[in-house]
């Protein structure tokens, strides 16, 4: 049945985009260009493979940091920061919205906010929900913060159990559209599976003219 997941979780929700206006779930674009997301870092075990695969193929993207994490590797969002990527609120230590007081949600929100504009020393306009779960208390926070909830057009599953680099790879290349929003993971479940899939999907998609931005 995991092995069904990013089909489910990128076919199966496509229909609903225009039902939530609000959130980002794909870029209105014609031209081959694609986003690429990360979520749960930044981690000692993956971030810097991640950023050092990005900068071979002059990728951007954008990075749905752990206020925790964040507050533990200051130097790797400084990195993140510094390759010309942007960083994203994924809250502090990733509750499940869908199971989650809202005042203690809004207390993780605002706290990784506030940890992150200290670190980049911007405005944090983005979020993604833990678990991709959002929620009508998220969706209202989202639009008095000045902050878009980001979801995804494509969701290859590299943390399942089932996850190879070759399938996550394959599923991308296979499933992307021009103005695609791809969800990876930056966190050590990952970290035999997304950077050697995150370099596959990049040397095949550049050499057919995609391009990669941050959001």
């Amino acid at each position: 049945m995991r092995i069904l997941v990013p089909y489910l979780a990128t076919h199966g929700l496509r229909p609903f985009h225009r039902f939530f206006p609000d959130m980002l779930w794909r870029v209105d674009a014609q031209a081959r260009t694609a986003y690429l997301t990360f979520d749960d870092g930044p981690t000692t075990e993956c971030t810097r493979p991640l950023l050092d695969i990005l900068a071979e193929y002059n990728a951007q993207a954008t990075h749905f940091l752990l206020g925790h994490h964040a507050e533990q590797h200051p130097d790797l969002v400084d990195a993140i920061v510094s390759a010309g990527h942007r960083v994203g609120n994924h809250t502090y230590r990733h509750p499940d919205p869908w199971s989650t007081p809202q005042e203690e949600l809004a207390r993780e929100l605002h706290r990784t906010t506030e940890i992150l504009e200290d670190l980049v020393h911007a405005p944090v306009r983005a979020l993604r929900p833990p678990y991709g779960h959002p929620t009508g208390f998220l969706r209202e926070w989202c639009a008095t913060q000045n902050q878009r909830m980001v979801m995804w057009d494509v969701m290859p599953g590299d943390y399942l159990q089932t996850a190879t680099a070759e399938r996550v790879s394959s599923f991308v290349i296979n499933h992307i559209r021009p103005g695609s929003v791809i969800v990876l993971h930056d966190n050590p479940i990952c970290e035999d599976v997304t950077p050697q899939a995150l370099d596959t999907i990049l040397d095949t998609l550049t050499a057919r003219g995609w391009q990669f931005d941050a959001l």
